[in-house]
Formats: structure tokens, C-alpha cells, sequence
């Protein structure tokens, strides 16, 4: 069980940059439907190659920029070169955005993988590979404002697009403000904010204002899938050419590439794998199913190189979840529904003891800590500092600073530390003084408690109530006729559906959010669920007022 960066030592990202780099080998009005162009056909084919090749410099430009001159990525010569010699693709990049920034934004999330890996940008200032392509689309939005005189959505349009989501997300980020100021370690927790929420917030924003069709949602979930597939071949290639690299990890050697822990590979498998599932079980061509379950592969053999088994469940509940809502009839979806459940039983009921021997000694070291026994001891610990702090918690990435005695967050000794060595009631060794340096609680619940208080808490549970009921409203209105492209708004919306849901599986064993690249995934599929809402042409007051 393993835990996963600005360049002052901090809580945490110091032992998780160590491990990456060692182991590494806008909308319309909702009541407006989206703009159609005449001769969209047409146009369409004729922009085909074009647009491709946009797509391809802006990720060719961004990808040399952060390769050449930047020594953490240790990719031989180009790694080594002049960080100045860097520059020009950066300046190309940035071209390229001035006249296709929403592909550039569409396209952002492919460098979420590598945030662990920074670059050198400024004197000694470090950011991720996310942040400059982020900082760089702001800047041309902006100068596009200024030069061309755009207008950006006032303050009352903005509000409508959010909806009823507006008010739990202002409540996060203002709790996740005020958690930098109860920190003891305030950088981290300040670094931790930037990274974490303001950062996402920012790219959704922004997303909001140039992601306009069907076809920058398209580009959206394929650049979120790309993210994974680039993982997911990186992964096949460490275990089959570099298996030296694989470093013994929970009793196992596994996969996890630019990571420091293959439970990270997991968990962006869980935001970036469901829509292409989806898509292979949608009524949609052959051509396009079949292309979606061939790219599926190299990932579900990279998942199960990861030996995650909380990642495996995940996946396993969001395929399910898929095929469910695959099925069109209400009746068929009810039977198919009581089938698996008794299956389920049936299954647990005969095989009771087997499973849960299995999961009980999963990754079991020689001394017989299993994480399943640790993770176990890990929420006690949490829930004893909730109990301490309940109302405001104790700052964004300070769980290090209270949960152990460890030289990434030193207090002084001023600090109490609630990490339990010991089981209460049978005085055996826990196995946690063997992790002293365990960045997060691993649960996403708490994990978010003991950050953020009980007021982000409940903030981020009425951001998952409202994800859900939207996803049902979509799928009503997606049954009524009518509805232009309906198959293909339904598979993205049954898709981006599974995701959710997969995160929340396993964030129920680990960090799902509180990471930079999941922080993205996270809110980009809040992004993608709202873009749903207006092209499948769902208003938010009359669906509150018959919801």
C-alpha cells in the first residue's frame, strides 16, 4: 500500500516525486439548442485533416517542450539539452491555441499523467506538464478577449450553466481557501489548493466558455482516454522490456510507469476507460465499436498488471453499471437487474469464506500486514482526528504533519500524531509503523473530512447527489424523440456515468481526488455530464420543478 510538486520540501511530494522518477522507464443558453451550421456535412469532411493536424502540433509542441531540457524524465539526449532550446515548441504551442484553443483544451487532459514529474520553467520554479498547457490556454483566452474583442459570458450566464451545482462548488473552494489557513504546514497546504482545486476549477471554467459541440465533447472524452492509453502502453512496456524497473511493492512486483504507486494507474483507469466501454457496447458502428474495444485492450492488461484489486472491482462495478444501462427496455433492465443481484448472493453466499480470506490477505507482507488489515487501521486513525477536528479539519496535504512521526512534515514535536501501532484490544502490531509515510487516509471521504471539515465534506456529497440526478434527467430526456444524435449523447452520458461511479469504488480504498491528475479527471467529468445537459437540451428549471 503505497502513497503518491514545487520545489520547497513538502508533506508527502518529496517521497512520491522520488518514487515517480526512480521507477519511471461554453455553451449556448440552456434554453438555446447548440449552434448548427448549414452544409455541416460538408464541412465537416472538408476540415477532417486539418483538424487533425492540428491536434497532432499541439501535442507534438507540448510533448518536446516538456521533454527536451528537463533531466527528471531521463529520456536520454533531448533531457539533457538547454532548457532554453525548449522554448520555441512552447511558442508553437501557444500559436496553435490562438487559432484552435478549444482542441487545445479538449486535448488538456492528456498531460495529466505526469504531473509528478515537473519541469523547470522559471529560475528554480517547477510546474506540471498540466499546469504550463493550462497557464498557456488562459493567456491566449485572455488575449483574445483583449485583441479581439470577445465577449466572455457575464457572471448571470455562468450561473445558469452551473445550475444547482454552483452553490456545493463555491462551498468547496472556499472551504478548500480556508483549510490553507488552519494548516500548520502552509505551503503544502497552499500548493495542495492551486494543484487541486483551483487549477481543475479554473480548466472547467474556462472549458465551459469554448467547448461548444458535440465535437469538442468527443475530443474531450477521447483526450481523457488517450491520457489512460499512453499509461496503459508505458505500463506494457516497463513489464515486458524493463522489468528491472518494477519495484517490489505490497509483497508483489508490479507495473506503475511515471507513478509511484500502480494504485495510481488504477485510479486514472477508472476516469478514463468507462466512456470507451461504453462506446463498445453503444449502438454505433461496427467500425467504431470495434476500434473502441481494440484501444481497450492494452489497458485492461495493463489494469491487471497493476495487481490493484481495488482498481479491479471498480472496473469490474462500472462494466456492469454499462451493461445495465445498455439495455433499453425497462422490463429487460429490471430482470437483468434481479439477475445479477441474486447471482451476487448466490455467489457470496457459497463462496463467503474464500472471498473474504482473499481480500483479507491481499498483498500480505512477510510479517502478514495485509493492506486490507492496514487500510482498516488507517481509518480508525482518521476518524480519531475527525474526532479532534471536525469543523474545519487539518489543511489540505497535512495528514503527514498528525498522522506519524516522519522527517517530510516535522512539527517540532509539537504535534500530536494519531497513527495506531498497536490494536486496541489485541495488543498486536498494526503494521503501520512500516509506512510512516502515508499521504492520505485512503478514502476519499475522510480523506476530504480531515482536509477540508465537515463543510467540504458535505459540499463535495451534494456535488455527487446532483451529478446522479442529472445523469438520470439526461437519460430520460434522451428516450424522447426527436433529440438530434441521441445514441451518441446516450453512450457519452452512460459512460461518464460508469467513471463516477468507478472513482467512487475505489476511492473508497484510496485517494480518488485530492491528486492533481484526479482532480482533473474528476471535474472533467462534472464538465462533460453539464455539456450533456445543454446538447441533449435539458433545462434546469423544468426538470426541478417535475423532478
Amino acid at each position: 500500500m503505497s502513497s503518491k510538486n514545487d520545489p520547497s520540501p513538502l508533506p508527502g511530494d518529496d517521497a512520491r516525486r522520488r518514487d515517480a522518477i526512480a521507477t519511471m522507464p461554453t455553451m449556448p443558453h440552456p434554453a438555446t439548442p447548440p449552434p448548427l451550421h448549414t452544409r455541416e456535412n460538408t464541412k465537416r469532411s472538408a476540415s477532417f485533416w486539418p483538424d487533425r493536424l492540428f491536434e497532432a502540433g499541439l501535442i507534438l509542441s507540448m510533448g518536446l517542450y516538456y521533454i527536451v531540457g528537463n533531466p527528471d524524465l531521463s529520456m536520454g539526449p533531448l533531457s539533457r539539452l538547454n532548457p532554453l532550446l525548449s522554448l520555441p515548441f512552447l511558442v508553437i504551442f501557444a500559436v496553435l491555441c490562438w487559432f484552435r484553443l478549444p482542441f487545445a483544451l479538449a486535448l488538456l487532459p492528456l498531460s495529466l499523467p505526469y504531473y509528478l514529474l515537473q519541469k523547470v520553467v522559471v529560475s528554480h520554479y517547477r510546474f506540471s506538464l498540466v499546469e504550463v498547457a493550462l497557464f498557456v490556454c488562459v493567456v491566449i483566452a485572455l488575449l483574445q478577449m483583449l485583441l479581439k474583442r470577445k465577449s466572455w459570458p457575464v457572471w448571470s450566464e455562468l450561473r445558469e450553466r452551473w445550475g444547482p451545482f454552483l452553490p456545493p462548488v463555491l462551498i468547496f473552494f472556499v472551504v478548500a481557501a480556508i483549510s490553507i489557513v488552519v494548516a500548520y504546514n502552509r505551503t503544502a497546504a497552499a500548493r495542495a489548493f492551486r494543484q487541486e482545486i483551483f487549477d481543475p476549477l479554473l480548466y472547467v471554467v474556462l472549458a465551459f466558455i469554448y467547448l461548444r459541440s458535440r465535437q469538442d465533447l468527443t475530443r474531450l472524452l477521447g483526450g481523457l482516454f488517450g491520457a489512460g492509453l499512453v499509461i496503459a502502453l508505458l505500463g506494457l512496456a516497463q513489464y515486458f522490456l524493463f522489468k528491472n524497473t518494477l519495484v517490489l511493492e505490497d509483497g508483489v512486483r508490479r507495473v506503475h510507469t511515471v507513478y509511484g504507486s500502480a494504485n495510481s494507474i488504477g485510479l486514472l483507469f477508472d476516469y478514463t476507460l468507462p466512456p470507451f466501454l461504453a462506446l463498445a457496447l453503444a449502438r454505433a458502428s461496427w467500425k467504431k465499436r470495434g476500434l473502441a474495444l481494440v484501444l481497450c485492450v492494452p489497458v485492461v492488461l495493463t489494469l491487471y498488471l497493476t495487481q490493484s484489486l481495488g482498481a479491479w472491482i471498480a472496473i469490474a462495478l462500472a462494466a456492469l453499471f454499462i451493461v445495465i444501462f445498455s439495455m433499453r427496455s425497462r422490463k429487460a433492465l429490471l430482470i437483468g437487474s434481479c439477475v445479477v443481484v441474486v447471482a451476487l448472493a448466490v455467489v457470496l453466499g457459497v463462496f463467503h469464506s474464500s472471498v473474504v480470506t482473499r481480500i483479507s490477505d491481499w498483498h500480505a507482507n512477510p510479517q502478514g500486514y495485509s493492506t486490507t488489515t492496514k487500510r482498516l487501521y488507517l481509518w480508525e486513525t482518521a476518524l480519531h482526528m475527525i474526532h479532534d477536528r471536525p469543523l474545519l479539519g487539518y489543511g489540505l496535504d497535512n495528514w503527514l504533519c498528525y498522522y506519524s512521526k516522519n522527517t517530510l512534515c516535522n512539527g517540532h514535536g509539537k504535534l500530536p500524531h494519531y497513527w495506531i501501532l498497536k490494536d486496541p484490544v489485541t495488543h498486536a502490531p498494526t503494521g503501520l509503523s512500516e509506512e510512516p509515510t502515508l499521504s492520505h487516509p485512503h478514502n476519499i471521504f475522510l480523506q476530504i473530512w480531515v482536509s477540508m471539515g465537515i463543510f467540504g465534506l458535505l459540499a463535495f456529497v451534494a456535488v455527487l447527489v446532483l451529478f446522479y440526478w442529472l445523469f438520470a434527467r439526461i437519460l430520460a430526456r434522451l428516450r424522447s424523440p426527436g433529440i438530434e444524435n441521441a445514441e451518441q449523447l446516450r453512450w457519452m452520458t452512460v459512460g461518464v456515468g460508469a467513471a463516477m461511479l468507478a472513482a467512487l469504488v475505489q476511492g473508497m480504498v484510496d485517494s480518488s481526488l485530492l491528486e492533481q491528475d484526479l482532480a482533473f479527471c474528476f471535474w472533467t467529468l462534472i464538465l462533460a455530464l453539464l455539456l450533456l445537459r445543454v446538447f441533449a437540451h435539458v433545462s434546469w428549471r423544468r426538470d426541478i420543478t417535475h423532478a
